[in-house]
């Protein structure tokens, strides 16, 4: 226990008194102090969890059909009807019907489809020409976090179906030889996005500092490793999310493509989704 010293002039000798300083009973808990210690657990709890394995990524996934009820005439408006469904497990958003050589009339867009929802749209066609020829079908839409998909489908047109699904998959009818033909080029190749380590920021993956809590992400290329600012630990790691995407991307082009029945195309997402 702390002492305090006091000290007496006895003339030539000096006497030492000990006073003991009485402990207060209160408590004397400051409350700025312990706000900042509330605080400074939570980012701590929050840096922990953000650490752990995602075990669930959210993302919708639509899927959809087109009914012809009538053979296809040229220089008329001719109906269809068009099912969408979301069976992914998170919400889609602006859902967009185009095609490339159709006129049409009626709702081609979408707002919104939560997960389990579907959706019946009636829209009318007109083609002008009087040759049969490859028509192609997108349907593009996004996830509530920006995330774009696509899905392309090809048929020919005029046509004399009747009371049939159209635009099956993506490689028209009679092209399966050709299948090449119709791959789609990656317009963007290697990681896009790294994640900060530190606050869980997206950031472009040739960025070295975070925007959000200044983390070095990574090192400089043009530096020798072991000068300078390149000894700081980065935070930089794989963005798990965008890599998901592209898995289930790809399980989308194999399904419009026909390369998967839909039994293997359920199993397969569903063992992706989970």
């Amino acid at each position: 226990m702390a002492e305090d010293m006091s000290f007496t002039d006895f003339g030539s000798k000096k006497k030492v008194r000990k006073i003991k300083r009485k402990r207060s009973r209160g408590s004397s808990t400051n409350p700025s102090k312990l706000l900042d210690e509330v605080i400074k657990a939570k980012k701590l709890a929050d840096k922990s969890i953000s650490s752990l394995p995602v075990d669930q990524f959210s993302f919708p996934f639509i899927e959809f059909s087109v009914h012809q009820p009538e053979p296809f005439k040229h220089n008329n408006w001719n109906g269809l009807e068009i099912s969408l469904s979301n069976t992914g497990n998170g919400e889609a958003k602006n859902i967009t019907i185009s095609f490339d050589r159709f006129e049409t009339k009626g709702q081609t867009i979408v707002d919104n489809l939560k997960s389990g929802e579907e959706s019946k749209l009636n829209i009318e066609a007109l083609i002008s020409s009087r040759d049969k020829e490859i028509t192609r079908m997108d349907v593009y839409y996004h996830s509530i976090e920006g995330d774009t998909f696509s899905a392309i489908r090809r048929d020919w047109f005029p046509n004399s179906y009747e009371d049939q699904v159209i635009f099956p998959k993506e490689i028209p009818p009679g092209e399966e030889s050709n299948a090449e033909k119709y791959s789609r080029k990656e317009v963007f190749s290697g990681d896009l996005h790294i994640v900060c380590g530190s606050c869980g920021t997206r950031a472009p993956s040739n960025f070295r500092i975070c925007g959000k809590c200044g983390s070095r992400l990574q090192k400089r290329a043009d530096r020798r490793s072991d000068w300078g600012s390149n000894l700081n630990e980065t935070t930089a790691k794989r963005d798990d999310r965008e890599a998901f995407i592209k898995k289930l991307r790809k399980l989308g082009e194999l399904k419009d493509k026909g390369m998967l029945s839909d039994a293997e195309f359920e199993a397969a997402k569903e063992s992706l989704l989970k």
